[in-house]
């Protein structure tokens, strides 16, 4: 198993991982020209045989990877596109000194849990932090907490891999909807007790899945870390990351514009739904059929 100075290590080499990444190669300030024209929208017959894939770069344990998680969804289910789902670690496992009290911004934290919730209140979502925390670190209270992280993180690990597991076996969607809604959403007070048999639930064989994640962790590891190398390229670290076409939509609030790249490049609508099934949700793009 990889140490947290393994992943320090590499996340510090990879801040920067490529002297080229999507951002780099785009990157246009209006004086200095772009290194790469800004794509064209592509002229594609897009159907149910031929998608428009995007890459879903996501942390288990990310508020704001949960609180996009039903838009996503709506559109698998009701539009032609392939989700590649790539989860990664989440940056509190990666790069444990993020969130060195010396460093981060003073308000970022507070700020961010109060953000989370009105967040959820707007788009009508059920939501409460998982019980327990997926990460262990001192987070309470604010004012005093220092945002150490513990040094191993055996839960944390052990979803990503699960995660991965899924993406393994091409039913992420599948995953998320069951396992994310599950952690998030305020049903439990003790979410991995249920995870195999909403692993069942998913299509993944819970038990086997997860005798097999334990058994053979460097298998999973080695999926995470090509997924970490992939969402370097894009030229942007954080989750959720909407990668299509290898440009990076960041954050809960770029589905919108993520939308919009995809109608642009002939988004069409399915024949029929496409499960897992999720209500609409509200505040959709205001272009959304």
């Amino acid at each position: 198993m990889k140490t947290q100075k393994d992943l320090s290590t590499h996340d510090a080499k990879s801040a920067s991982p490529h002297n080229t990444n999507w951002i780099r190669e785009h990157y246009d300030d209006d004086v200095h020209p772009p290194k790469k024209e800004w794509p064209a929208a592509q002229a594609a017959n897009v159907s149910s045989n031929n998608p428009l894939g995007f890459d879903l770069f996501w942390s288990m344990r990310s508020p704001y990877c949960y609180l996009v998680l039903d838009r996503i969804l709506w559109l698998h289910s009701n539009f032609n596109v392939k989700i590649n789902f790539r989860p990664i670690l989440p940056i509190a496992v990666r790069t444990p000194e993020f969130f060195d009290r010396d460093k981060l911004p003073w308000y970022r934290w507070e700020y961010d849990m109060v953000d989370q919730h009105r967040i959820a209140k707007f788009h009508g979502i059920p939501f409460r932090r998982p019980n327990p925390e997926p990460v262990e670190q001192d987070t309470y209270p604010p004012a005093t907490a220092s945002l150490a992280i513990a040094k191993d993180q055996p839960l944390m690990w052990h979803l990503t891999r699960l995660a991965a597991a899924s993406q393994e076996q091409k039913v992420g969607a599948e995953f998320l909807n069951q396992v994310s809604h599950l952690m998030w959403d305020g049903s439990t007070n003790n979410w991995p007790k249920h995870l195999v048999e909403c692993m069942d639930r998913a299509g993944m064989g819970g038990a086997a899945t997860d005798a097999d994640v334990k058994a053979n962790p460097a298998k999973y590891d080695a999926i995470i870390d090509a997924n970490q190398s992939a969402h370097h390229a894009t030229g942007h670290g954080g989750v959720p990351n909407m990668a299509f076409r290898g440009e990076p939509f960041f954050g809960q609030d770029r589905f919108d514009l993520f939308f919009y790249r995809l109608v642009e490049n002939g988004l069409t609508q399915r024949s029929e739904r496409f499960p897992p099934l999720v209500p609409r949700p509200r505040n959709l793009p205001r272009f959304a059929p």
